[in-house]
């Protein structure tokens, strides 16, 4: 009698989606985390400029994601490098608009806008420890 296959580890059955799904889930739990701290300890101005600057971070993450899923995973005979360059240079104006008004609304409070920047590292951060939790919880 022959022995079935051996199951792969979780980590190669998972896809890149999942991945990015669960960072994204992680860094909307973070954002809502931060919220209500800064609701509760701080003032709405602070609540406002985590807003602001988490918004921003969240459309770069996306934005970005778009652009790589583009360039590097669709195979396309011909990229138009004009229509690339024009994307590219809207997402870096619309950073520079939306850092200029978080800084004008929140006056460049660290403690409410750098949270908001930090959501997506927070979410890679989380996304480790699972990753780490699964391997450990497996042996």
């Amino acid at each position: 009698m022959t022995n079935p296959p051996e199951e792969p580890p979780w980590y190669e059955r998972e896809t890149p989606a999942d991945v990015l799904r669960r960072i994204k889930r992680i860094a909307i739990a973070a954002y809502v985390a931060f919220a209500g701290f800064a609701l509760i300890f701080g003032t709405f101005r602070d609540f406002l400029g985590l807003t602001c600057s988490a918004a921003v971070t969240m459309i770069s993450f996306l934005w970005l994601e778009e652009i790589v899923e583009v360039v590097l995973l669709q195979p396309v005979p011909h990229q138009h490098a004009r229509k690339l360059m024009v994307r590219t240079l809207a997402r870096f104006a619309l950073l520079g608009v939306s850092l200029t008004v978080t800084i004008i609304i929140a006056r460049f409070n660290a403690s409410s806008v750098l949270p908001g920047f930090s959501i997506i590292v927070v979410g890679i951060i989380g996304e480790a420890l699972y990753s780490l939790y699964r391997e450990v919880a497996r042996r």
